[in-house]
């Protein structure tokens, strides 16, 4: 989260040298984000960059794709420190501090900078500062992941067009807003929804570029549909006492290796989303469509504004409005 101050990697290498890697430090990251996905490389440059600056004092097990289980599972086992990271979308506010779940909201954000200035801002401290308090999970981090957009097996231009169509979506709000659109939605943890997919559980999901691409959603959707209907962010998250835990030479490696692979992952978010999506429509899988955003924004729009009134921080959506410049 960024509330310490980060000195470049480089900086500490004679430090981990002089002593640190005496220790080893052992501990879990976890995610259900596949191999691909940018968390993941993400966190692959992390594991490398910090095992090296601290001479192998810093020593993590990196474990994606939901090996360990779901989103809440992880969450839990995150607070009860059996594992020590773990990275998603916003799921945390969504799960567990409820009151600020609208910062993972449709159409709340003008633009994917205006949404990194809310959560690396007090509110996203405010969030963390909430987790630490019940849940004994702090924020380490918070970095670009990209709008979400829909997939389907017809293509959806406009809202009637989801009319009967079964929806995975990941949060009641969101549940709300597609069964205005028309659509049947439900849930279903992204480490099954490959399988739900193939199988016609669901007719249709949506979610950020890099997770269509790393889930390989693109091979049992026939469309991938540019709604853009959420801006969302990658959550790095750790357990308190463990990150706490932690010697001071050790934690400035561990905040900078990290601030560099959420700043590699970032960059890569903004130049390769164009590049997957061509890369997609070349497997002949899944053919892009662009379509009527005003409409989809239209609807749900007083959605989320009476969700945010009656389940949210009051002022939430002000707060982060404040922040669109």
């Amino acid at each position: 989260m960024a509330l310490r101050n980060i000195i470049p990697v480089a900086a500490f290498v004679l430090l981990a040298g002089a002593g640190a890697h005496a220790e080893t430090v052992k501990f879990t990251f976890a995610t259900t984000n596949g191999v691909r996905d940018f968390s993941s490389q993400a966190a692959v440059r992390w594991q490398k960059a910090m095992r090296e600056a601290s001479r192998g004092a810093l020593d993590m097990t990196f474990i994606p794709g939901g090996a360990l289980g779901g989103d809440n599972q992880l969450l839990q086992q995150l607070s009860n420190n059996e594992i020590q990271i773990h990275v998603a979308g916003p799921v945390v506010v969504h799960n567990l501090v409820k009151q600020y779940q609208c910062m993972e909201a449709e159409f709340v954000y003008n633009d994917e900078a205006h949404g990194l200035r809310v959560w690396n801002g007090p509110l996203g401290k405010e969030v963390s500062y909430a987790l630490e308090k019940d849940y004994n999970i702090t924020l380490l981090a918070v970095g670009a992941r990209g709008a979400r957009h829909l997939t389907a097996n017809k293509p959806i231009e406009k809202p009637e067009d989801l009319k009967g169509v079964k929806v995975r979506v990941t949060n009641k709000l969101r549940e709300d807003i597609f069964k205005a659109y028309g659509a049947l939605p439900g849930v279903l943890p992204v480490s099954e929804l490959y399988g739900g997919l193939q199988q016609g559980v669901f007719d249709a999901q949506e979610n950020p570029i890099s997770t269509i691409w790393g889930n390989k959603f693109y091979e049992v959707q026939k469309f991938i549909s540019l709604t853009g209907h959420v801006q969302s962010y990658f959550v790095f998250a750790g357990n308190k006492k463990f990150v706490d835990s932690l010697k001071p030479e050790h934690r400035n490696i561990f905040d900078a290796t990290l601030a560099d692979a959420v700043t590699w992952m970032n960059k890569a978010v903004a130049e390769e989303e164009d590049d997957l999506l061509r890369k997609i429509e070349k497997t002949g899988r899944s053919r892009v469509v662009k379509p009527d955003v005003a409409a989809f924004q239209k609807i749900a729009e007083p959605i989320v504004r009476q969700y945010a009134a009656e389940r949210c921080k009051p002022g939430l959506l002000d707060e982060i409005a404040k922040h669109a410049n």
